[in-house]
């Protein structure tokens, strides 16, 4: 039984020079993740690695074990830290360096030992650089991206085959001479597999990369950036979703729109860095008492909106109440560490079968307008009066 290593060795030179490629072309597309880069930089390690082992017929064989299995120990390592940094938005331990130096100088340790030593120890210290890796992306990245459990569960094949080719080489020792070539065929093919399924986690990892900035993009699209509510064209789009769902399911739906008073003074007294401020912790404060179906939208400005499906008036009304009373029991502090004190107005309305989206946030304005009429920091909800003129405006 053989087995042409040059031609294993050069595919997998080829394929990490491919995995480098990609995610420099990734990198002048715009694709900048700190964690690619760091990706590219252990692909050209485990690249160069291979190709010190494929230029072993023209190097002295001392010298391409050397180069070969640093470099290798130099890639893992660095996809270690690109893992981390993905996962765990941090670089890697004292500790895992502290592994990465013990493995390095073991290399030179065993070059003139025997074939079996070699392999076990090299396989072995490759594992334990690998196994963190592995660990990380069972446990962390199992629930992130679909296509990071790809790089999970290769990670894993690649650590399970350096400890099976480390057992293996116990085997070997023991059975000495006998072993013969046969040994040798199976420490190689255990040894390309494990590098194999390395180079495969390696285009996962790009594949997971493309998924999170996707995702980003989406959120980005969708999301108001300053306080995590969904923006002015998201909420309308979900109302509408809500409306259409709230008559197929004969469910009342009900709308509130939100509005800080005086929030131009906050700006002008204490600076757009505390106003900033303010609308985050007004959105947090209003979230913490939202039902998972309901919605928070930022409309604009100080203007916020709440989606609620199946939801009445009472309902609605008493959910704003609230939100009003909680906001008005802030602690906030203005500019110089004072106390600052924010209110609220609501206007609350309930859909009718016929209302658009435009029609029901219109009628939920008229209410706030109301509020706003009637003092401030109150809750007004919107009544036939405020139906039929905003009817009469719509299709005026």
């Amino acid at each position: 039984m053989t087995l042409h290593v040059p031609t294993l060795v050069l595919m997998l030179v080829i394929g990490y020079g491919l995995l480098t490629l990609l995610l420099a072309v990734a990198g002048h597309g715009g694709l900048k993740r700190g964690e690619l880069r760091q990706l590219g930089w252990a692909a050209q390690a485990l690249c160069l690695g291979f190709l010190c082992f494929a230029l072993r017929p023209w190097l002295p064989g001392w010298l391409s074990l050397l180069g070969g299995n640093l470099l290798l120990m130099v890639g893992l390592a660095l996809f270690a830290a690109a893992l981390s940094w993905h996962l765990l938005n941090r670089g890697l331990s004292n500790w895992f360096l502290g592994l990465l130096v013990a493995a390095a100088m073991s290399v030179p340790l065993v070059l003139d030992a025997t074939t079996p030593l070699r392999v076990g120890v090299m396989s072995g210290a490759m594992a334990v650089l690998l196994l963190p890796s592995t660990v990380a992306a069972l446990r962390h990245g199992w629930r992130g991206e679909l296509s990071f459990r790809v790089v999970a569960l290769m990670l894993l094949l690649a650590c399970s085959a350096l400890v099976a080719r480390l057992v293996y080489a116990v085997w070997w020792a023991g059975a000495g001479p006998a072993a013969g070539g046969e040994a040798a065929f199976w420490s190689g093919a255990i040894f390309m597999l494990a590098f194999m399924a390395v180079l495969a986690a390696g285009f996962g990892f790009v594949l997971a990369g493309f998924e999170r900035m996707a995702s980003q993009m989406r959120k980005l699209a969708s999301v108001d950036g300053l306080t995590g509510a969904f923006n002015h064209n998201t909420t309308v789009s979900l109302l509408a979703h809500t409306l259409e769902r709230g008559r197929r399911e004969n469910q009342p739906v009900s709308f509130v729109m939100l509005d800080l008073d005086h929030f131009k003074q906050v700006n002008d007294r204490h600076g757009h860095v505390v106003g900033d401020a303010v609308l985050r912790a007004v959105a947090a404060c209003t979230r913490a008492r939202l039902r998972g179906s309901d919605v928070l939208g930022r409309l604009g400005g100080e203007e916020f909106g709440l989606v609620l499906p199946a939801t009445g008036l009472s309902g609605a009304r008493h959910l704003a109440e609230q939100v009003r009373l909680a906001v008005e029991g802030l602690a906030l502090e203005g500019d110089g560490g004072r106390p600052l004190r924010v209110t609220l107005s609501a206007g609350v309305a309930e859909a009718a079968r016929s209302d658009t989206p435009e029609t029901l946030i219109h009628l939920a304005d008229k209410a706030l307008y109301q509020a706003k009429q009637q003092g401030r920091n109150r809750v007004v909800v919107a009544d036939d009066w405020m139906r039929n003129s905003t009817l009469q405006s719509v299709v005026g």
